[in-house]
């Protein structure tokens, strides 16, 4: 394989998917949080039961708002596989029909292949090149693509962090 594009969609997926049951995991115990909390406030009043119920409305905003978050990662990183994957076939394909054409696909250029591809001709010289520069064209394009779907992941899920982060601090605070 060229390595014109990098990655592994299935982890990609994985860990998409981890996410995502993460998120459910943590919503399902800010719900049952939220539930004991009613039952709670029936039986218990009192300054001291204010104060503990805020401290646990903080909590299940957290948890809901961390699990939102959560999920929504998990889900780009799985359309992100799929991108992956989508662009690793595209280049593979292209790796085939460069073959076909006495070429090679290597470090993301499409370059002639090693060795003796016949005849000094002018005309085949001048085809190859065309078919050559299109090929490279197509990849360039794969590669663009796959790289401003990259940008827009790794922005979201810097934004991600970001809001995590500033829940749990909220939390330790």
């Amino acid at each position: 394989m060229s390595a014109a594009v990098h990655g592994d969609p299935a982890s990609c997926s994985q860990v998409g998917g981890s996410l995502r049951r993460l998120a459910s995991q943590l919503r399902a115990a800010g719900s049952q949080m939220q539930t004991t909390q009613a039952e709670l406030a029936d039986e218990w009043s009192g300054r001291v039961a204010r104060s503990v119920g805020r401290g646990a409305t903080t909590v299940v905003e957290a948890a809901t708002a961390a699990a939102a978050e959560l999920d929504r990662a998990g889900a780009l990183l799985q359309d992100h596989a799929t991108d992956l994957a989508e662009s690793l076939q595209e280049v593979r394909a292209l790796e085939g029909r460069a073959q076909a054409a006495a070429l090679s696909i290597q470090d993301g250029r499409v370059v002639p292949q090693w060795g003796v591809s016949g005849l000094a001709d002018e005309d085949a010289l001048a085809a190859r090149e065309a078919r050559r520069a299109e090929l490279q064209s197509e990849l360039d394009r794969v590669v663009l693509q796959l790289g401003r779907r990259r940008a827009r992941l790794t922005a979201a899920l810097e934004a991600a962090t970001a809001l995590l982060a500033d829940h749990s601090s909220l939390l330790r605070g």
